[in-house]
């Protein structure tokens, strides 16, 4: 029997048992291409393991920290400003990138595997249209059919959102199935421009919106809902309306030259369209107006209000008060906070984020060194009352110097109880600062509780990353591989988590692919950037002050921040800073950074200046909190070529359609 044979006799075994899709991202059973069609449209179970076999093709939002070189590498957080992981080796290896790095030091081009999920999405695309096309024929309950199909359409637009949030432009099949052997006149196609391509998606994602289910029960929590549909859209929307894809001075330094070669059109539009921001603050407001979704809170002891905020505060959602602000914002991440009871949680997966606590724990401990955090992503944290650290208060002073023992805090502080507490003799430049800080940054003299370990000298660990220091580079397991900028990313980590000695345990985290806290900042920041009334599907929308202080204030009270004053909500611009700098930290190492400063139009500019981090040749108070350009050839060799802001379309692709497009810059 052939091998061919073998496994569908094994698919047909199994054909009896319940479809399930408890992770989106990463199902089981499915079928492969090799099965002939009659055959899966013959049962539900079939059709829908068919299925399955598209969605296991999906590049996986989760791989921020990916160092393999498979295909659909995510540029992921190490492509961005967000992050830094220099060439290492294991035991003698060849030294190993993260797939971001090599994007940001220029050994990508269009030969490579990196980044090269064109073909696997279309492969997608195709399969969905097969489905979709024979659907009729599968013997299934009228309103689950329903249901599948909005399922598939949802697919499909996601496989073709994956090609425009990194290509741009996409080529537009519709329904049309391509035969693979075809003639080749098939074959000649064009990418339709990067307006079309959105909106083509947002109006697939809204047809299946219709017909999904608004909230799923506990064994499909990871599976697309009409929230994950309208969020979507959320985005796409957001950055098809962004200065570097809606003309103006910012599109036009970048793609004036783009132009299709059927007909001279620019595939980004060279003429400004307000209405555009009008359009991505609609998408917003829907999800908003659904009333499904709320920013994650957990109840304050009174501790933090006592350290921290002034008397008579407002209980959240109207002000700070009332919450614990670290655990409100660190259990979305840590697994502290169940997927199915998050009101934050639009769309999720449990898939791989469980298992990167290598790239953050301290060395000696099950921490590798991997991924360090620049000096710049570390200062974007605010201080404890609101203010920058260039502008700190009398009561919550920023202190950075000197850099001896001087400056260090003389007691222990509580922040969150059980879940974090700043140590006495930290550095005072990491004392004071807002709950995010501590929640996602990890610095020398942090501490980590492990309490999952049973060993007393393993758990209950102040890291300290300076020279000499129980986590530093005298502590690498091999050499080079420590934190090379003294800072780590701690967003992953639960108080529980312990990766050495007996009764260790990792607890199970959820990645947030879409989560309530974007769609509010979309929605300020649409909102901010209107100059005039715009009306979109029946609602007005204009720069409404109240509305973008409502939207972006939900975010800072949960980070037990003050909200916007008059004065910042009176200046566009000021607010434009506002949320780029929010977002930044909000979303710190989830993403979205490689694509928010592209879409800005500010990416160039970011790379120009240095990246810099703690002096980790140096002893703890003989200078190594002194900030210093990071040495590391892949950091100093890190430079910004203009056609990196979109991927290039790999040379397979180029010779399977001769019509297509290659990305500017990039070889064909």
């Amino acid at each position: 029997m052939n091998r061919k044979n073998i496994i569908y006799l094994m698919l047909l075994m199994m054909a009896p048992l319940a479809f399930t899709a408890c992770d989106y991202l990463n199902v089981d059973e499915y079928f492969e291409d090799t099965f002939q069609e009659d055959s899966i449209f013959s049962s539900e179970n079939h059709v829908k393991q068919y299925f399955n076999g598209a969605v296991a093709m999906l590049p996986n939002e989760a791989e921020i920290y990916e160092h393999n070189y498979a295909d659909c590498s995510l540029p992921g957080v190490t492509g961005s400003d967000e992050a830094i992981a220099p060439g290492y080796t294991w035991g003698g290896m060849a030294p190993i990138r993260y797939a971001g790095t090599l994007l940001t030091t220029g050994e990508v081009d269009y030969t490579s595997n990196e980044f090269n999920c064109w073909g696997s999405c279309y492969q997608i695309i195709r399969k969905c249209n097969i489905i979709l096309s024979k659907i009729n024929e599968v013997p299934m309950n009228s309103f689950d059919k329903i249901e599948f199909r909005a399922q598939v359409r949802f697919l499909r637009a996601y496989a073709y959102f994956w090609i425009f949030r990194n290509y741009g432009p996409a080529l537009l099949l519709g329904d049309e199935i391509l035969e693979v052997n075809g003639e080749p006149d098939i074959y000649r196609r064009y990418r339709a421009t990067f307006d079309e391509t959105a909106d083509y998606i947002c109006t697939e994602l809204e047809a299946a919106a219709e017909n999904l289910p608004v909230k799923n029960s506990t064994d499909m929590v990871y599976a697309p809902t009409k929230g994950a549909a309208l969020a979507l859209v959320s985005r796409i929307r957001l950055q098809q309306a962004s200065p570097l894809f809606n003309g103006g001075d910012v599109a036009r330094r970048y793609y004036s030259d783009f132009t299709r070669q059927s007909d001279g059109v620019h595939y980004i539009s060279q003429e400004y369209d307000e209405q555009k921001w009008a359009v991505a603050a609609a998408a917003a407001k829907k999800v908003i107006d659904m009333h499904q979704y709320s920013l994650y809170t957990v109840p304050d002891n009174g501790l933090y209000a006592s350290q921290y905020l002034p008397a008579g505060v407002s209980d959240y959602p109207d002000g700070p008060g009332g919450i614990d602000p670290y655990r409100s914002y660190s259990d979305n991440f840590n697994g502290e906070a169940p997927a199915y009871t998050n009101p934050e949680l639009i769309w999720g997966t449990a898939s791989n984020v469980s298992g990167y606590g290598g790239n953050c724990f301290p060395l000696q401990y099950g921490g590798n060194g991997t991924v360090s955090v620049p000096q710049r992503m570390v200062d974007m944290y605010l201080m404890a009352d609101g203010r920058d650290i260039n502008h700190a208060s009398i009561d919550y002073p920023y202190e950075n110097r000197p850099y001896d023992s001087n400056c260090k805090t003389a007691a222990d502080k509580i922040i969150s109880p059980d879940f974090y507490i700043i140590k006495a003799g930290t550095f005072k430049a990491y004392d004071n600062r807002e709950p995010r800080f501590y929640a996602n940054i990890a610095f020398s003299h942090s501490y980590w509780f492990m309490s999952s370990c049973d060993d007393a000298g393993k758990k209950n660990v102040a890291a300290d990353y300076f020279n000499g220091g129980n986590s530093g580079k005298t502590r690498a397991a091999y050499s080079g591989v420590y934190y090379v900028t003294g800072y780590a990313c701690r967003k992953w980590v639960h108080p529980r988590d312990a990766r050495t000695g007996n009764g260790s345990i990792v607890v199970s985290k959820v990645y947030p692919i879409l989560r309530y806290a974007e769609v509010l900042l979309n929605y300020a920041e649409a909102l901010n950037n209107l100059r005039t009334s715009h009306t979109v599907d029946g609602q007005t929308f204009s720069r409404d002050t109240e509305e973008i202080a409502k939207a972006f204030n939900l975010v800072r009270y949960r980070a037990g921040l003050p909200g916007l004053t008059a004065e910042e909500l009176a200046s566009p611009e000021t607010i434009q800073n506002l949320i780029v700098r929010e977002r930044a930290v909000e979303f710190f190492h989830e993403g979205l950074r490689f694509y928010d400063v592209r879409r800005w139009g500010i990416v160039e500019q970011l790379e120009r200046e240095p990246l810099t981090g703690c002096n980790t040749d140096a002893a703890q108070w003989a200078g190594f909190y002194a900030p210093v350009n990071i040495q590391y050839a892949s950091i100093r060799e890190r430079f910004f070529d203009r056609k990196m802001i979109l991927l290039p379309i790999h040379k397979d692709e180029l010779r399977k359609v001769p019509t297509l497009d290659q990305n500017p810059g990039w070889e064909k």
